[in-house]
């Protein structure tokens, strides 16, 4: 029998008038059997333009056409696996088209997102407020509807973005040949090497090899695996399409700062890959630099082995009998922590392992302070920390807490997580070097969620991408930050709360597009939002005059200005839109240019807002304070908690802390009654009630 072909043309759309498509409705060809579509695995992750190769079905592969402004993909995890480029909606901006020859089944494979889902359509402008076919919860991530007669349908999300992997279409069957299967193999870099077409039901033969793929400095080929990052041995039967990732990963040295974590409840662990540690039937044995602290993870309460040693050591383990293991943590550090008589944990310079040590086993009250140095945690992401710690470096400059991810997200790629309540932090910086300038990642790089309540930031530093900081708490979550710098590109500040910033410096990076400050998520029953005092707004000189200060994200958003000095101008309008229909609260008081020019004249003509946002500029400024703000009903003083103490070196307090510096290099950190003559001539800080020290004094 002739094989028939098919050739479908899938459009992804902007919200525009059919005509202005590039690919219109009309040149859609009918699809007549069944196909699984699925979004594009293979190019580079993150937040970069549609490119051919996006859409496939089958052996066949489409590409999405329009301008839509969110043209993008993102990793998510979607039906318990992860997707590194999965299909982003922007909710009614992006539109797939798709027409079928007759009633059909249609499943969609997504991601779990309470209050987002997909829409179907027979209408090409539609949102949960227009008719509709199906609508999907954001709760369920794989969703079937049934289509009960031929033509053509629109996918599109509501509730804002929303990542779908894939969608299957099941027609009657129209008696054609299927197509044989093809093996596609894809370089370390996601590039394709090439595919091969197989017969149905062979066993696999590898058409390439380790010489043929891109093997980055400090890294080993491990072998081929699928999308999930298992591996797919040579002679597994191929009865459907199937795709190939060289997959390489670091190779692992013992050294100082180094912090591994083998889970060995993973389908996808390979001892094979690592080669610090060695599994046999009855023992595991793990390498380490010297001084350590491995954690063995067991169904129960973990085991906690510490090793001290200035050489390299191997560490062999012998678990109970029937004593499950599930993993393994390996913290290779200068020096164990400890506390010290003034009540605090001293991290030795870059020993990211040290910091990660002291941030999983914190308590409340613990006050961890990091000398100057740069703390690499490496790929891992979403650290938390769960305690009502301090966290304290010796200077907002000098002091680099960062990690790598290797994929960009929300919930995915974040520095650190503050899940605790009352969590301080002072003189520091911190980056999510995801599309950070210099960065090989691109997309959404937060560095710092804070989930908690009540946290503090003073001369602290954040860096990242999209999503700087990102504030995921409670309705009624407050905080404060003073004193410091956020920079990133779009929606850098971003989440709901009532966070107050004071005489805090925002930094646009350069940007392909405008960039955007802040995109609240406040909830109708939080008050305030966002409240900048007294900020000041810098840039790259590419972005003068188009960055914008904020656009709604989800709920009532909400963000008031007042006394906002601008370096670089704004975009005339001052504000833009993400999705319609949103009340927003934004606000300006005094907003200004740096030669003291006022700047006037902002609004939010044509954004889609809903009709009784609140004007720019109201009258009222008597309830943006900082008492109605912070210090709410129970009288929370986030600024005076923050304070700096001035040590006063002819009146030392014998039960203060002070760190101590010789010509700005770390001494050590004592109580008043430990400082000596030994210490005159150098310059002493004394540390405010949550450890945080001021300027120096000569002692």
């Amino acid at each position: 029998m002739q094989r028939r072909r098919y050739i479908f043309t899938i459009a992804l759309c902007a919200l525009m008038t059919v005509s202005a498509w590039s690919v219109t409705v009309d040149d859609l060809q009918t699809i007549t059997k069944s196909y699984t579509f699925t979004a594009d695995e293979y190019t580079d992750n993150g937040t970069s333009e549609w490119t051919a190769n996006t859409l496939r079905a089958g052996n066949r592969i489409f590409t999405p056409t329009g301008n839509s402004v969110a043209q993008s993909k993102g990793k998510s995890t979607i039906h318990g696996q992860s997707h590194l480029n999965c299909l982003r909606l922007k909710n009614v901006q992006n539109k797939i088209a798709f027409r079928v020859a007759d009633t059909c089944t249609v499943t969609f494979y997504t991601e779990i997102r309470e209050e987002r889902g997909l829409i179907v359509s027979k209408h090409d402008r539609t949102s949960t407020s227009d008719p509709y076919y199906a609508l999907q919860p954001g709760n369920m991530p794989v969703w079937s509807t049934h289509l009960d007669e031929a033509g053509t349908y629109y996918l599109s999300g509501y509730g804002g973005d929303y990542f779908i992997a894939g969608f299957s279409i099941v027609l009657p069957d129209d008696g054609s040949e299927p197509d044989k299967p093809v093996v596609r193999y894809f370089d370390t870099n996601g590039v394709l090497l090439g595919r091969d077409t197989v017969e149905a039901g062979s066993a696999l033969q590898y058409k390439y090899s380790a010489t043929d793929i891109t093997i980055p400095q400090s890294k080993v080929f491990r072998g081929w695996c699928n999308g999930d990052e298992r591996k797919v041995a040579e002679g597994t039967p191929v009865t459907a399409d199937i795709s190939l990732f060289a997959r390489a990963t670091d190779i692992e040295v013992a050294a100082v700062g180094k912090y591994f974590h083998y889970d060995l409840s993973t389908d996808y662990f390979y001892p094979e890959d690592h080669e610090l540690l060695t599994l046999t039937d009855s023992t595991i044995a793990v390498q380490v630099a010297g001084n350590a602290v491995v954690i063995i993870l067991t169904d129960g309460e973990p085991i906690t082995h510490r090793h001290e040693g200035r050489t390299p050591a191997t560490l062999t383990f012998t678990p109970h009998k029937g004593e499950h293991i599930r993993g393994v943590k390996v913290y290779n550090v200068a020096t164990i922590p400890a506390k010290n008589a003034a009540g605090y944990y001293v991290i030795s310079p870059n020993d990211g392992a040290a910091l990660l040590l002291m941030l999983a086993t914190a308590q409340d009250g613990d006050r961890i302070f990091l000398m100057n140095g740069t703390y690499d945690l490496g790929h891992e992401t979403l650290t938390p920390i769960d305690a009502a710690v301090s966290l304290i470096g010796q200077s907002t400059d000098g002091v680099l807490i960062v990690n790598h991810p290797l994929y960009s997200g929300m919930n995915n790629a974040e520095t650190l997580v503050l899940r605790a309540d009352n969590i301080y932090m002072q003189d520091l910086s911190i980056r999510c070097d995801v599309s950070y300038p210099g960065s090989i990642t691109h997309g959404v790089g937060i560095a710092v969620q804070v989930q908690g309540d009540k946290s503090i930031f003073q001369h602290v530093s954040l860096q990242g991408n999209q999503d700087t900081y990102y504030s995921n708490g409670t309705a009624t979550q407050r905080g404060w930050f003073g004193n410091g710098r956020i920079e990133g590109t779009v929606d850098f500040i971003c989440g709901g709360g009532d966070i107050w910033f004071e005489n805090t410096l925002l930094y646009l990076n350069a940007r392909k597009n405008d960039d955007v400050i802040i995109a609240p998520a406040t909830r109708p029953e939080t008050r305030y939002g966002y409240m900048f005092h007294n900020c000041a707004i810098d840039g790259v000189a590419s972005q003068a005059g188009r960055w914008h200060i904020g656009r709604g994200w989800q709920h009532s958003p909400a963000g008031t200005w007042m006394g906002t000095t601008c370096r670089i101008a704004p975009s005339p309008q001052g504000y833009t839109h993400m999705n319609a229909g949103l009340r927003v609260r934004f606000h300006e008081f005094n907003t200004r240019m740096e030669d003291g020019t006022l700047i006037t004249g902002h609004n939010l003509n044509g954004l889609n807002y809903a009709a009784d946002s609140d004007p720019v500029y109201p009258d009222n400024t008597g309830i943006y304070t900082y008492d109605n703000v912070v210090r709410g009903s129970d009288n929370w003083d986030a600024a005076a908690i923050a304070a700096q103490a001035k040590a006063n070196p002819t009146k030392i307090d014998a039960d203060a802390a002070y760190l101590v510096e010789d010509k700005g290099a770390f001494v050590a950190i004592l109580k008043g009654a430990q400082l000596t003559a030994e210490h005159k001539g150098m310059t002493i800080r004394q540390a405010n009630g949550r450890g945080g020290f001021g300027e120096a004094v000569d002692f």
